[in-house]
């Protein structure tokens, strides 16, 4: 009986050492499935730590900690002798080696499926994947796979969750092709320093007149405005720093005012903002009869130039001296549309209506701002085509000002606080996203120097003319 009993015993243990074997062993091969799909799927760290290691096993810590030591100076000495080569070469890679692993990649998953972010398949929750990761000095950007059953606006819905899990000051949203999901987190706002103002170009065939620059976008690009094509409208409370677009555009446009290619019109019913610089200006009115003429001569040449252009057949329309971009500049459009008389509102909503619906393919372009953009007082938004919202009181006012659902795409005009004059929302991607910017800080002194800039470029361009009349009198005569 009692040798039955130790042999039942015996055959337990052997049982269960052989189940602790056996688990042991599938721990220790699915360690080592694990660790070769890291090395494989991190060939970079693998291969650091491959060469550490020999160098360790080989030379002995010792030099190892000599040759670190040489290559810190060597780098410390790199990156203040030419920064911008280190961080492209070293520091860039670098930083994005590390935000990738100890950010992203070792707390991936927990973030997507706490955030609601993560598909259920076969007793398993599965994240998004991981493809690529790229940073800035401000910004980290993913490029993300989704899982099947995931779409694009479940990403932008629970986009705040996911920038709260990771830290991040902002978040944006973006697809890049069927399945890829970027998504965009900031780490350091770019914006809380001023911008600097627009410089000058360098001469007008330097011009993109697609592509003015008024600031500075959240990523650190230059942000830009079109004065062809379309129209531009500007949003924003007393103070929010509206003037910083028509300023900045004028500054890099200096040159082709000076030449004539643009032609400056100035509207300004406080005869106040623009009047500083009322020589840059070809038409100036301020008196509400004033404005209605000057508006309704506009229409008039307006219409002549498109039937002249419809006449030679031209489609397109490119500023030239011949024939130059017409840049009517309004500095504040409430007046005109809301407070002024009802009898002359309505002469000049009429002649707004036409040019911001014919002017385009006239080079009779609008630049106007606006203070107070309801319903009731920006009746003519959408003819705008392109729309640009500072800080504004009430989320209803960013609405107003750009797109209905405007701060849904994460426009938070309402949230820019009085400290940050210039900041921005622009829409861009048909409404559905939204561009975060700074304008750039025009003073009183970078004014007077456009005049300056401008009136001496008038004056070297006027003896270019008498020049050149001058050498065809003189090769008349000869002739003769």
């Amino acid at each position: 009986m009692a040798t039955a009993r130790r042999h039942s015993f015996g055959d337990f243990l052997f049982s269960l050492i052989g189940k602790l074997l056996v688990w042991v062993a599938k721990l220790a091969a699915k360690l080592v499935a694990r660790l070769v799909m890291l090395a494989v799927s991190h060939p970079r760290t693998t291969l650091s730590a491959a060469l550490v290691s020999a160098a360790v096993f080989y030379a002995g810590w010792r030099i190892l900690v000599l040759v670190l030591g040489a290559v810190l100076v060597a780098a410390s000495t790199w990156r203040v002798a030419h920064a911008d080569t280190f961080m492209w070469v070293v520091g860039g890679p670098a930083r994005t080696w590390w935000r990738r692993w100890w950010t992203y990649r070792r707390r991936w998953a927990d973030v997507f499926t706490r955030c609601d972010l993560a598909v259920p398949a076969n007793d398993e929750w599965h994240p998004p994947t991981l493809k690529k990761v790229t940073t800035t000095a401000y910004w980290d950007r993913l490029t993300i796979k989704m899982q099947i059953g995931q779409d694009l606006d479940q990403f932008r819905q629970g986009a705040e969750k996911v920038r709260h899990g990771f830290g991040a000051h902002r978040v944006a949203v973006r697809e890049l092709a069927p399945g890829a999901v970027g998504l965009d987190l900031m780490r350091r706002d770019p914006l809380l320093e001023p911008v600097p103002a627009t410089p000058f170009a360098a001469s007008t065939a330097a011009i993109d007149f697609a592509r003015v620059p008024v600031g500075m976008d959240e990523f650190g690009d230059p942000f830009t405005i079109s004065v062809v094509g379309g129209h531009t409208a500007v949003a924003g409370s007393s103070g929010a720093g509206k003037a910083g677009v028509q300023w900045n555009a004028l500054r890099h446009l200096a040159p082709a005012i000076a030449d004539g290619t643009v032609r400056l019109i100035g509207i300004d019913p406080k005869a106040k903002e623009l009047a500083r610089a009322r020589t840059l200006f070809a038409e100036y009115a301020v008196d509400e009869d004033d404005v209605v003429e000057l508006l309704q001569q506009l229409v008039r040449d307006m219409k002549a130039a498109n039937a002249a252009a419809a006449e030679a057949g031209e489609r397109d329309f490119v500023p030239s001296q011949t024939k130059p971009l017409h840049l009517i500049d309004i500095d504040e459009l409430a007046p005109l549309l809301k407070y002024w008389p009802r009898r002359t509102r309505d002469k000049i909503e009429d002649s707004l209506g036409l040019l911001l619906t014919q002017g385009r393919a006239a080079g009779y372009i609008l630049l106007g701002a606006i203070q107070e953009p309801t319903k009731d007082s920006f009746t003519l938004r959408d003819l705008f085509t392109r729309r640009i919202a500072l800080r504004l009181p009430t989320e209803s006012h960013t609405d107003a000002a750009l797109i209905e659902k405007a701060v849904d795409y994460g426009a938070r005009c309402h949230e820019i606080p009085e400290s940050l004059p210039g900041v921005l929302f622009s829409l861009v991607d048909g409404g559905r996203h939204t561009t975060r910017a700074r304008l750039g800080y025009v003073t009183d002194a970078d004014i007077d120097a456009l005049i300056d800039h401008v009136g001496s470029l008038r004056t070297v361009v006027a003896l270019d003319t008498r020049r050149t009349a001058s050498g065809q009198q003189i090769t008349g005569s000869e002739a003769a």
